[in-house]
């Protein structure tokens, strides 16, 4: 105790750290902090947040196995040994595909102009939809693997992903196709940060001409149903990633009772693993190479 009766400052790693080494951004942390009890942090002579090595040490195996399909709320009161012993059962051992060889090099020499230069080089080779559709996939299930076996740190992760999802925009904003139906929003809900997924898909939507309005990640609920309304949105997009803490077939239900009926749901993503197409309430989409299918259907039904 201090003189004052106060307690001793704690020590440890802000939460900015904790976030950067993780993955996990701030607003979880706090949001397990208050929901499961952990983690549990100190607090530093500023009354600031601090986080012992050990809890961020647990904290990057829980988020290997969210990246796995776990949820957190099932994993997250286990001993450290326990989850190694089930990060170690469920630690991927595949050989990378061959067109991604030069790539998982790269990553590890951490240089970031030589990964832009590589995938500027496939997306220039292959054109832009076998880059999304046929590439990306294969190479971001690479990363996610090898960040998940320890050959690669979560920053160098997000310079991967920050370099792709640069090339992506950069190529939208010159794809100049008049736009026509349907009008597609693209959004993911509350608690639902990536957004990656959702810039492939618009790249495939803009290649088939459609009128594309892309909202960006975390809106919440209502708004995305004042929002279809507002602009007469034919199509509503959602993507639902495996470190997406909610569950998303309660999100579905909630969201489609909001939805106008005329508006059509599509949701895809690693999250929806579980969730099976709704007739007449929302389509599931396994891999993106199911998007052009189904839009040739819904033009077919939606003549004019």
């Amino acid at each position: 105790m201090t003189q004052a009766g106060q307690p001793q400052p704690a020590s440890g790693l802000p939460i900015s750290v904790v976030e950067r080494e993780t993955g996990i951004p701030k607003d979880l942390l706090r949001m397990w902090e208050r929901r499961y009890g952990f983690p549990q942090p100190g607090r530093d002579a500023q009354g600031d947040r601090v986080y012992p090595r050990d809890q961020v040490d647990k904290l990057r195996t829980v988020r290997r196995l969210m990246d796995q399909g776990f949820r957190p709320g099932k994993i997250i009161h286990l001993s450290p040994e326990a989850l190694a012993e089930l990060s170690e059962a469920r630690r991927p051992r595949a050989n990378p595909p061959a067109v991604c060889a030069r790539l998982e090099s790269l990553l590890k020499s951490q240089d970031g102009h030589a990964i832009r230069d590589e995938l500027q080089s496939q997306l220039h080779g292959q054109g832009l939809r076998h880059f999304v559709c046929d590439f990306l996939p294969a190479a971001n299930q690479l990363v996610g693997e090898l960040w998940m076996r320890g050959v690669v740190e979560i920053h160098e992760e997000h310079l991967y992903t920050e370099q792709v999802t640069r090339i992506l925009r950069e190529t939208l904003s010159v794809l100049s196709a008049p736009p026509a139906q349907p009008r597609v929003m693209l959004t993911t809900c509350p608690g639902e940060q990536h957004v990656l997924g959702l810039l492939m898909a618009e790249a495939l939507l803009r290649l088939a001409a459609c009128d594309v309005l892309a909202f960006g990640a975390e809106m919440p609920l209502t708004d995305i149903a004042q929002a279809a309304r507002k602009h007469q949105v034919d199509i509503l997009a959602l993507s639902f990633s495996q470190s997406y803490d909610g569950n998303p077939l309660d999100t579905l239900d909630s969201l489609r009772s909001l939805l106008p009926d005329r508006v059509t749901l599509w949701v895809g993503g690693a999250g929806c693993q579980t969730v099976k197409t709704s007739a007449g309430r929302w389509q599931v989409l396994r891999s993106l190479n199911e998007l052009e299918p189904l839009l040739h259907h819904w033009r077919q039904c939606h003549p004019g």
